[in-house]
């Protein structure tokens, strides 16, 4: 039985396959991460080039110094043969607190979640009711 986390981290990676289709040669594996975040590792090889990035998911509505040390440390320790200069990326819910990412992180809003004052919330389950609503009024 999965818990809430490994269901909320299959919707992240829903997102990650729309921005990074397989059908572009994209290939989406689980990373070895710590902490309670989950990291992901994105490569492709395309006309001769590699191309890569490491992702790191989390759910805090503020990220920590120790979040970004995480995704460098997976970054350091994972390395990427061939590509040059890996990407640094950090999954976040929309509303989230990112001064601590810095410049040389990538910081990607999720589709699916964010904050709606100190509470973390499902955004498509309320995109999807709004939608259910306007449809029963047309």
């Amino acid at each position: 039985m999965g818990s809430n986390e490994d269901i909320m981290h299959e919707f992240v990676l829903k997102e990650l396959k729309k921005l990074y289709p397989s059908v572009d040669g994209w290939q989406i594996k689980k990373a070895k991460s710590a902490g309670k975040e989950q990291g992901f590792i994105i490569t492709r090889r395309l006309l001769g080039k590699f191309e890569g990035a490491f992702v790191l998911v989390s759910f805090d509505q503020k990220i920590s110094r120790d979040t970004v040390d995480s995704l460098k440390a997976m970054a350091r320790d994972t390395p990427l043969g061939g590509a040059p200069n890996p990407r640094m990326i950090l999954v976040v819910p929309r509303g989230t607190d990112t001064a601590a990412a810095g410049g040389e992180v990538l910081v990607l809003p999720m589709q699916s979640f964010g904050f709606k004052d100190k509470e973390l919330i499902w955004l498509k389950r309320r995109s999807q009711m709004s939608e259910k609503v306007a449809s029963k009024a047309a």
